[in-house]
C-alpha cells in the first residue's frame, strides 16, 4: 500500500512574482523616465534610447 501523498514543500525564498534582478530593472528604467521628463538634455537622451528599442 503506497503512503499518502505529501505535498510539495513551499519555497519560501521565491514568493513574488517578479525576481530581484527585475524589480533592479524596473525601478532604474522608472527613474531614468522621470528624469527624461525633468530634464530636456535627459528627455532628449530617453527618446534615443527608446528610438533604438525599434
Amino acid at each position: 500500500m503506497n503512503p499518502p501523498h505529501k505535498p510539495p514543500e513551499n519555497q519560501a525564498t521565491n514568493t513574488s512574482l517578479m525576481p530581484r534582478w527585475a524589480k533592479v530593472v524596473l525601478v532604474a528604467f522608472a527613474l531614468l523616465v522621470m528624469l527624461g521628463y525633468a530634464s530636456p538634455d535627459m528627455r532628449a537622451v530617453y527618446v534615443a534610447a527608446w528610438a533604438a528599442c525599434f
